[in-house]
């Protein structure tokens, strides 16, 4: 029997799980992550820590198991940036979060000049800080250990697949799904883009190579590294989307919805990305995505207030009451797809005194629902016939909230009944010798949910609550503070 060790290195958890070739759990170990945040808008967690949690969980998962891997596969938080140095291997600063604003001057100075077109050509992706471009540029430009490594031609550049490997191998890869992310992948040729590198002034040879997602990453002490997708794209294999518009969405610390495009060569429709999905054999497979940027971390932000124990405690609540006119915009990083109003900031309508903390509770849980549907509509727009959706990620547990989404969206969901599908798709990757109908027989049963309630109004008028924090946000003069029209 051949076992296959995954890490799963999301945003709040650092998780090692071991499968058997049929897919089974065996075993799964998690260590909860830090995040730090230095100033209103910046995010960061240390990369030190990152590594060590990694290997941490992927040793206690060899050790409950009693196995030996042979192959290891990784799936991680797409965008976060680590630099490190390639003597010392030390990081030179904290990894700065895929959620971290501070790009977004150079962003807006960027749009400004006229560069979103050809970003959006070569890329698939927006002009925006939540891509790893500005982070990089921002740490050239500030941190003076970064600048002194880059002098020396020491510097290394890597989302956290790249860190990992290169803290595991040596070596300093990363793969089309990662790289698509930067915005500085030239996602129609497949390569690092000399044109976009310079524009954010990030030298080119600071950057990983790009392999196939199922290349040699190289030999580890756990086992061959044969398996690399950003968490998203993994999701989307893990879910079997192996179909030209089979669609998938994640209910994390953001909301991922995406599509399979296939080999289409077609831009994405406005409000929406094109990025990689994976590369086998040099095939590449393209998916049409939009990004929620606060999902489960409205959640996370309910826990920090003290308005909400748990994630339970969160279905229990809802399930007895309805918002009653309340709607809240789920914006505390801003607004991602299809709106990408970064300056777009969290907000609470209708409240009255009669309200309780059930009904705001239900509120945030109908937006977790509605800004997923906001998406859908958008790929239904763009011509994708969408018969169904595939969910998974922490938030899916709640089944009174993949009932909305089912509601919002009048399509029917479906929910794996084996939970952790980001892992499962590094997994199925790992598998993958020549090509993705190998796997075809290991898809994951799951539940089904159909439409059993017309909630159009709700919905249309969580829509305009979303206007009114668009428009407060432009009310903002330079100094930060609201200017009245």
């Amino acid at each position: 029997m051949e076992y296959f060790l995954i890490v799963d290195e999301g945003t709040t958890s650092t998780r090692a799980m071991i499968f058997d070739e049929d897919g089974n759990l065996i075993s799964s170990s998690n260590r909860p992550l830090k995040t730090i945040y230095p100033i209103s808008g910046w995010v960061e967690q240390s990369a030190e820590e990152i590594f060590s949690k990694t290997i941490e969980a992927m040793e206690d998962a060899i050790d409950q198991c009693g196995c030996t891997p042979s192959t290891v596969g990784i799936t991680n938080q797409r965008e976060t940036v680590v630099a490190w140095d390639s003597q010392s291997g030390l990081p030179l600063y904290n990894a700065i979060v895929w959620r971290d604003k501070r790009g977004q001057a150079m962003c807006e100075r960027l749009k400004s000049n006229g560069y979103e077109p050809v970003v959006r050509a070569k890329t698939g992706l927006l002009i925006d800080p939540y891509f790893s471009a500005s982070k990089m540029s921002w740490l050239i430009d500030n941190v003076p250990d970064v600048s002194d490594s880059l002098k020396k031609s020491r510097l290394k550049f890597g989302t956290i697949d790249a860190y990992l490997i290169w803290k595991l191998t040596g070596k300093h890869l990363t793969e089309p799904s990662n790289a698509s992310r930067t915005m500085i992948y030239n996602i129609n040729e497949m390569k690092w883009d000399k044109e976009l590198s310079e524009v954010f002034g990030i030298p080119m040879d600071s950057m990983p190579e790009v392999i196939d997602s199922n290349g040699d990453f190289g030999n580890s002490k756990y086992g061959k590294i044969s398996s690399v997708l950003g968490d998203q794209q993994s999701s989307l294999l893990g879910n079997m989307c192996v179909k030209v518009g089979d669609v998938k969405c994640t209910y994390g610390t953001g909301a991922f919805v995406l599509a399979n495009a296939g080999g289409s060569k077609n831009p994405p429709s406005d409000g929406l990305l094109k990025t990689v999905a994976w590369s086998v054999r040099g095939k590449t497979v393209y998916a049409f995505e939009g990004s929620v940027l606060s999902s489960g971390e409205s959640v996370n932000w309910l826990k920090r207030i003290s308005l909400l124990k748990d994630e339970v405690e969160m279905e229990a609540l809802s399930n007895f009451v309805k918002s009653d006119g309340i709607y809240f915009v789920p914006a505390l990083d801003g607004l991602g797809s299809p709106r990408w109003q970064p300056n777009a900031r969290s907000l609470f309508l209708g409240i009255s005194s009669s309200h309780t903390r059930s009904n705001i509770v239900r509120a945030v849980l109908e937006s977790m629902a509605f800004s997923v549907s906001e998406v859908i509509d958008t790929f239904k727009k763009s011509g994708l016939d969408v018969s169904n959706i595939k969910v998974d990620g922490g938030g899916s547990k709640n089944s009174l909230l993949i009932q909305i989404l089912s509601n919002s969206t009048k399509t029917n969901v479906e929910r794996s009944k084996f939970h952790e599908m980001t892992a499962y798709g590094a997994f199925l990757m790992a598998r993958i010798k020549n090509e993705i109908g190998e796997i075809a027989n290991l898809k994951k049963d799951f539940e089904l949910f159909r439409p059993n309630e017309n909630i159009d109004k709700i919905y249309q008028r969580w829509k305009m609550a979303e206007e009114i924090s668009i428009n407060w946000a432009n009310l903002k003069g330079d100094d930060g503070y609201e200017t009245l029209p």
